[in-house]
């Protein structure tokens, strides 16, 4: 939803389709950037 917008849209219906039949769906997120907080500094 937060990168489609809508389960409308033909990836999503296509990702639910499979799962319905009982086929294995991955997906794979590959971040831009990371990011961490160094407590240790304050």
């Amino acid at each position: 939803m937060k990168y489609l917008g809508t389960l409308d849209h033909p990836i999503a219906k296509m990702i639910t389709e499979h799962s319905k039949n009982g086929e294995n769906v991955l997906i794979e997120i590959s971040p831009k950037f990371f990011s961490t907080w160094d407590y240790g500094k304050e």
